[in-house]
């Protein structure tokens, strides 16, 4: 028990103290991976720290798994907001089809022609729906069609812009996602 102004046996100690160190690393770097910026991924570390603060996490089996899922939710939840800036001049657009579906045979150089390639094949393509989801540690952008997944963008994102979008259309590839 405590004199009233520190807080009483809650399940945050754990976490917030000695034990938010030790995880503190692991959702520093999902949100870095997600955002590719050290200052995006310090606001995020921030943001689950304050939500754990204020969380009852008695009934938390995994701490570490809860903190990186709420920096993962919090980080998709910025891109989604577009505070995030899309491509870099310099991105890059690169397809794999495995020699199994209809892919770009060149490399597409350009922000602004990655960005129109993005959009156009999306439109195209008439997905059921788009995820967003990390996958091989990067960004990834899950187009779903007929109940399955059709295509798998992964970003890679520098400095909160995008620098690199690597399509993956191989369907020997996509059961794995």
């Amino acid at each position: 028990m405590g004199d009233g102004h520190a807080p009483g046996p809650s399940g945050r100690e754990d976490v917030l103290g000695a034990g938010w160190e030790s995880h503190r690393p692991a959702v520093f770097g999902v949100a870095y991976r997600l955002l590719g910026g050290v200052t995006d991924a310090e606001d995020v570390t921030q943001d689950v720290w304050l939500r754990a603060a204020g969380a009852d996490l008695r009934d938390v089996g995994d701490p570490r798994a809860w903190l990186v899922t709420v920096a993962a939710r919090r980080s998709y939840g910025i891109l989604k907001s577009g505070l995030v800036r899309l491509p870099h001049p310099d991105a890059v657009h690169v397809t794999d089809g495995g020699g199994k579906a209809a892919a770009a045979r060149k490399l597409i150089h350009g922000g602004e022609r990655v960005a129109a390639v993005i959009v156009r094949v999306g439109r195209q393509w008439r997905p059921d729906r788009i995820d967003l989801a990390e996958v091989g540690g990067e960004l990834a952008l899950v187009f779903h069609r007929e109940g399955r997944v059709y295509s798998v963008d992964t970003l890679q994102l520098t400095d909160g812009l995008i620098t690199a979008c690597r399509r993956v259309i191989n369907p020997d590839k996509l059961p794995h996602v």
